[in-house]
């Protein structure tokens, strides 16, 4: 009830397939190809390569010998691919599942990232298995976090890295028009954060168990903070964790596999164990303090490097309620975010979104006074103020000027077309254009995937100078037969002649002196 499972039926289907033994040389995989040729096939997670020698990296090549590297391929692990084997599986659109923190328990590396995202694989990002892996994507992402700052050199951005454990997963998966994003028509699968970092992606990232506020499968409450559990579900378990309380409803009327309360379900699991001194592990990440001794100790998985998850990701200050402090729960100021409304992108699909760019409210106007014609332009040149033609409400001073302008921006690949003086179309991501001299509301319809900033300022309105003297239309002709003219023309001779004389006395008095 917690999350979804692949392996079972969801949204109508059934068309995801897994493997998890070895590749046989001879597999043939017709399901897989059938599939395939139908259109029925959404993924096919396929553990392949799971190791660093060459017979890892050789399970690659029966892939291709048989016939069975297709797009809707999901590779789990793959540490033993090279770029040659990324460049086959990019351009199939195939995925990679990568599980950093138990590549490097078991091996001491993990998969080469870098390559397979230069070679265009579609990367998610999953904990594995128990006994090497991670509790939660969450704390997997964490993992993938310090390997891309400190080994990779900030190869991701946040927002790629919450991708991985977001849309590119429903992309690889075929389920793209039932999950994964906020939109309309789609299933309300959610989980809602503590807000503590002002990039929203740099919170996804950083969040712990504590700043899970509430999962939401389908619409069903399933996991949160008690206060807001209590307020949408009358049958909640308390599950206290270590400095933090949470509530939990795992039970659901009619599905047989969701009888068992948390507290049945944790018997039955102990029952599991037949009688063996093994106790179960707890259940969340901040406060096992055994699992990240393990991870400090591992001589493969630290490998002659530091890695402190704890130290960065998990040392903080919880409240008296459980609360990361600093965080908007906690008591602290509400934390000015960006979030891009737009941000749905098909990934796969047609692309990916970018999260919306920080743009300044005001530019300075690009090009001379009254060049108001809308034009492509870049984010870095911004918005082109000029004469607002709308006042869109404001009361201008007698003594000022209104200048305003807009600027749109596509957040992702589209068809769609915008008429801006001309049409524009086949649009990219990035792709920006100015509209001077108009606000946003002055634009007209724009494509859902475009977004609108606009800004306003005034401008002082400069002092008329005193006009000019009105001249005869003859201007020149009126100059010769004016009195001035017959002034300046005896000026000009009574000079030359001073002149001649203050010359000869000179020379005569040269010769004297000789």
């Amino acid at each position: 009830m917690l999350a979804r499972n692949i392996e079972l039926y969801n949204f109508g289907s059934d068309y995801i397939h897994t493997k998890v033994s070895e590749l046989a040389s001879d597999y043939q995989g017709n399901h897989i190809k059938d599939g395939n040729s139908s259109g029925e096939l959404d993924a096919w997670f396929l553990h392949l390569a799971e190791g660093i020698d060459e017979s890892s990296r050789a399970e690659f090549d029966i892939l291709v010998q048989n016939d069975l590297l297709v797009g809707e391929l999901v590779v789990i692990h793959g540490t033993g691919l090279t770029q040659a084997e990324f460049d086959a599986l990019g351009n199939v659109g195939g995925s990679l599942a990568w599980s950093p923190t138990s590549n490097l328990i078991l091996y001491g590396e993990t998969t080469d990232i870098a390559t397979a995202k230069a070679e265009g694989v579609n990367i998610m990002i999953g904990p594995d298995w128990a006994p090497s892996g991670s509790k939660s994507s969450m704390h997997e992402l964490k993992t993938a976090d310090w390997w891309d700052e400190n080994v990779l050199g900030d190869i991701f951005t946040d927002y790629e890295l919450v991708q991985t454990i977001t849309t590119n997963i429903v992309d690889a998966i075929g389920w793209a028009e039932h999950t994964g994003r906020i939109q309309p028509g789609l299933a309300a699968d959610l989980v809602v954060l503590d807000t503590f970092h002002a990039d929203p992606y740099r919170n996804v990232v950083e969040a712990i168990d504590p700043d899970v506020r509430l999962v939401v499968v389908g619409g069903l409450a399933v996991f949160g903070d008690v206060d807001i559990m209590q307020a949408m579900d009358d049958e909640i378990q308390i599950i206290q964790g270590e400095g933090f309380t949470k509530a939990t409803d795992i039970t659901y009327d009619g599905v047989p596999e969701a009888t068992l309360t948390v507290d049945e379900l944790m018997t039955f699991l102990e029952n599991c164990n037949q009688g063996a001194q093994v106790p179960l592990e707890y259940l969340f990440t901040l406060g096992d303090e055994r699992y990240f001794d393990v991870l400090n100790r591992s001589q493969t998985f630290q490998n002659g490097r530091t890695i402190d998850l704890w130290s960065e990701y998990y040392d903080i200050e919880l409240d008296e309620d459980g609360h990361r402090v600093g965080g908007t729960v906690g008591g602290a100021d509400p934390i000015n975010t960006t979030i891009d409304p737009n941000n749905g992108g098909n990934g796969n699909n047609g692309g990916t979104t970018v999260p919306e760019p920080e743009l300044p409210n005001v530019f300075t106007t690009n090009g001379p006074r009254g060049a108001t014609l809308s034009h492509p332009t870049t984010i870095e040149e911004g918005i082109h103020l000029e004469t607002c033609t709308s006042d869109n409400g404001q009361t201008i001073p007698e003594d000022k000027e209104l200048l305003c302008g807009s600027i749109l921006v596509v957040m992702q690949p589209t068809d769609d077309c915008i008429e801006l003086e001309g049409w524009y179309c086949q649009l990219e991501v990035g792709d920006a254009f100015a509209v001077p001299s108009k606000l946003c509301e002055d634009t007209g319809s724009l494509p859902t995937d475009v977004t609108c900033r606009d800004a306003w300022s005034y401008l002082d309105i400069e002092e008329e100078p005193e006009p000019e003297p009105e001249l005869p239309e003859n201007e020149e002709e009126a100059l010769l037969e004016g009195p001035l003219y017959w002034v300046a023309v005896i000026s000009l001779i009574g000079l030359l002649v001073a002149s001649i004389v203050t010359i000869n006395q000179n020379l005569r008095g040269s010769d004297e002196d000789e």
